[in-house]
């Protein structure tokens, strides 16, 4: 099956790197143009000059905590590119801690991006694009928003901020369903990136997969490129779990 995203524009936050990066090669072999946003201008630099033999790619920094920052960000690019037809939204920020060593700092810091950032990044492309023709809108939460996972892996203040990109999933694909606007989300377990290599993940983390493996950030960018695609094209609300089929394991 192939997709296709000719003469559209595909903005991808965390695009410098990780799961991201991945997702804007995926988006440029399929025809888009994208734009990366990240944090770090240094960090979007090396991803463009990587990803320059692939297609057309401009950058802009944003900082999903700084709200006051996304909507300056957002005309920028409506402005260079003239629309923005997808929206991926991978940036988020992990962190591992036992729930009764949880400090309101490290709340607020995962929050900020993980939830909050992203609704209002969601908010901002509607409002000054997606309103006028449409648009689809691929979040990601994760397999912590849907379950309970042991520390370190994941810990209260992760968790809770997945669970309500899985919320604002759902409410936002009802409130702008009518402006032909799909909203969906991917809800990894494992992938094998290199900031969970640095982590050190221990050899239990595959044992529970019945594939015996973790997943890897094309099989997570080739689910977000489909969902954002024509071929799903009344597949709205949706999360979509990839693990290797843990979260179906009966014990």
């Amino acid at each position: 099956m192939l997709v296709e995203f000719q003469n559209q524009v595909a903005a991808i936050t965390g695009g410098a790197g990780g799961i991201g990066l991945v997702c804007a090669r995926t988006f440029l072999e399929s025809g888009a143009a994208v734009v990366l946003l990240d944090v770090n201008q240094e960090a979007l630099d090396r991803a463009k000059e990587q990803l320059k033999p692939c297609g057309s790619v401009t950058t802009a920094v944003v900082n999903l905590a700084e709200v006051d920052s996304i909507a300056p960000a957002v005309a920028r690019i409506v402005e260079q590119c003239g629309k923005i037809d997808v929206l991926v939204q991978c940036a988020g920020l992990m962190g591992g801690k036992p729930g009764l060593e949880i400090t309101q700092k490290d709340w607020d810091r995962v929050q900020d991006v993980n939830a909050r950032g992203l609704f209002f990044m969601m908010q901002e492309v509607v409002r000054q694009s997606m309103a006028e023709h449409g648009g689809s809108i691929v979040n990601f939460a994760s397999m912590a928003g849907i379950r309970g996972m042991t520390p370190p892996m994941c810990s209260a203040f992760y968790s809770a901020s997945k669970g309500a990109v899985v919320a604002l999933t759902m409410q936002a694909a009802v409130e702008w369903a009518s402006l032909g606007i799909r909203v969906n989300c991917v809800a990894p377990g494992g992938v094998e990136t290199p900031a969970m290599r640095e982590m050190g993940y221990p050899p239990e983390v595959v044992a529970p997969v019945p594939m015996k493996k973790l997943s890897q950030p094309e099989d997570i960018a080739n689910c977000v490129a489909f969902l954002a695609s024509d071929k799903a094209a009344t597949l709205t609300g949706q999360t979509i779990v990839i693990d290797g089929g843990s979260s179906v394991v009966g014990y």
